[in-house]
């Protein structure tokens, strides 16, 4: 909301490309912190050489779902993040709550291509430790379900 379109596109778009073109050459990848809302720049981010949004942060924290970034990066931009720190804070989500978001989550990102699950932006000082260790023991479960 801060960023937003034409400003992404004339001020920050154009150093994207440029690093994109020097890093690529050399075998090595652009990764940047995207966090926030992103729903109307995700077709910018797409086109602007990125390799890796990292922070993405949907639902229900942002206006998109994992799905909607997955569409719009088209197989061209990896996202690293999908969980959003407000899944791990039993005042904003209940265990229920949160076990069929992660479950809804693997549904959305599989095969899992492109994907780096991680939490969005960073993990709340009153994370509720359980969670990360679910998240753990969800990504056993659901990577033996492939």
């Amino acid at each position: 909301m801060i960023t937003y379109p034409p400003f992404f596109r004339n001020h920050m778009m154009p150093h994207l490309r440029k690093l994109a073109d020097l890093l690529h050459p050399r075998g090595k990848l652009l990764l940047c912190h995207c966090d926030g809302e992103n729903q109307r720049l995700l077709e910018l981010i797409s086109e602007s050489g990125m390799d890796i949004a990292e922070a993405i942060c949907p639902q229900p924290m942002t206006k998109v779902t994992i799905t909607e970034v997955k569409r719009a990066f088209r197989g061209k931009v990896t996202i690293f993040g999908g969980i959003p720190s407000v899944a791990l804070l039993e005042e904003s989500m209940s265990d229920e709550g949160f076990e069929d978001f992660m479950k809804n989550l693997f549904c959305e990102i599989a095969p899992g291509d492109r994907f780096i699950l991680g939490i969005s932006d960073t993990t709340p000082p009153n994370a509720k430790f359980d969670r990360l260790l679910r998240i753990t023991e969800l990504v056993q479960q659901w990577e033996r379900c492939r």
